[in-house]
């Protein structure tokens, strides 16, 4: 083989090689890395009543990168209002969760937090089950009591009442028939106590204050500050 065609041959395996060295960079830069990251999130979050409350998402990266987190399967009481995140590298965000109580029945709504890199080909979602509760006071073990009982101090009667009872927005019971009025009761379960909502009837300002014993709530009602009434609150 003489010197021209030994440069020739050379030349075409430079070229080869350059062509390969491309392509090889070409595939590198198509296919990057995995993105590594971690995120966290409560586990659980708590409703005790009609509200909102928010659920804070962080995301964790050694990269400077922008991440996506989305909520899905939330029960029909709460809502996200169609919220997704973006949220940096080393950043935190919250969606705000609403629930409504209207409905809804005591216990545990799992749903699922999807979290995602943004403008990266190859990434794998992460995932996690977040459990909305929804977990009542102890107000609302008496939703189905219907007797009432009341004695006035005017007169010394005792007097049966056909109440009913409900669990407010607020986690307050709500009593009705068993006064002229309806009775609002904030709840102290660890005391096992309950204030009545101070409410102004006819110039008299009344207010009241009990105890919870087992099934039962016996209730003293004031009226501008002197004993009006004693009562209890039954099944």
């Amino acid at each position: 083989m003489n010197h021209l065609n030994k440069s020739i041959v050379w030349i075409y395996l430079i070229c080869i090689f350059i062509s390969f060295e491309s392509c090889k960079k070409t595939s590198t830069d198509t296919n990057p890395q995995p993105v590594v990251f971690t995120f966290s999130a409560p586990d659980t979050i708590l409703f005790e009543y009609s509200g909102n409350k928010p659920l804070a998402v962080g995301v964790q990266c050694t990269e400077d990168r922008e991440f996506g987190a989305s909520l899905s399967g939330l029960n029909g009481s709460f809502s996200d209002n169609n919220q997704d995140l973006v949220i940096r590298s080393n950043q935190q965000q919250s969606f705000n969760i609403t629930f409504n109580q209207l409905g809804a029945t005591p216990g545990i709504y799992p749903c699922e937090l999807r979290m995602s890199v943004f403008n990266v080909n190859n990434y794998t979602p992460q995932y996690k089950t977040i459990q909305l509760v929804y977990a009542p006071n102890c107000g609302y073990n008496f939703i189905n009591h219907i007797n009432g009982e009341i004695t006035y101090q005017i007169n010394g009667n005792l007097l049966y009442r056909n109440i009913s009872c409900s669990y407010n927005n607020l986690g307050q019971l709500v009593v009705t028939n068993l006064t002229s009025f309806p009775v609002t009761l904030d709840v102290n379960c660890q005391a096992q106590t309950v204030t009545m909502k101070p409410v102004t009837i006819n110039g008299f300002y009344m207010t009241g204050d009990g105890t919870i014993q087992g099934q039962f709530i016996n209730l003293n009602i004031y009226s501008n500050g002197a004993l009006d009434a004693v009562s209890k609150i039954k099944p």
